[in-house]
């Protein structure tokens, strides 16, 4: 699994297990994102007297969030650029993955999906009882 942070043409902070699809003569095609969310940081504003650092929130948004697929394949000329995540990050991200499969595959579909990390919940659902949205606190310093 190699889980990286993508930063498209439009913007978004994308984090997937991405790997590279080359033609035979070794020349980049496209990329493959596997499990793909766009990754957003949230920072609270909190007035009070003493020096404190901000709290800052992780928000996991799915990619293509009205689509059934899990792997999709980008043009290569819609990368800007591709990192690796802080530490902290591909945890928080690795956990979300690992309890998404397991509710899918026990046939749960109303949930609010638990943060390994911390173990509180944090997400949105619809009506439908879709997460949409996701999100948690991280520490942002490695």
């Amino acid at each position: 699994m190699s889980i990286q942070l993508a930063l498209l043409k439009s913007g978004e902070d994308v984090i997937a297990d991405i790997k590279e699809y080359r033609d035979a003569d070794d020349k980049l095609v496209s990329y493959f994102f596997k499990d793909p969310y766009i990754i957003k940081i949230k920072t609270s504003q909190l007035l009070v007297e003493e020096d404190s650092t901000p709290k800052h929130e992780v928000i996991y948004y799915k990619w293509i969030s009205l689509s059934k697929d899990s792997d999709i394949i980008v043009n290569k000329d819609w990368v800007v650029c591709i990192t690796d995540p802080l530490d902290s990050i591909t945890k928080s991200y690795k956990g979300r993955i690992h309890a998404r499969r397991r509710n899918d595959s026990d046939g749960s579909t109303n949930r609010r999906d638990v943060d390994s990390s911390t173990g509180e919940g944090g997400g949105t659902e619809s009506d439908s009882g879709t997460v949409l949205n996701e999100q948690s606190e991280v520490g942002l310093t490695d």
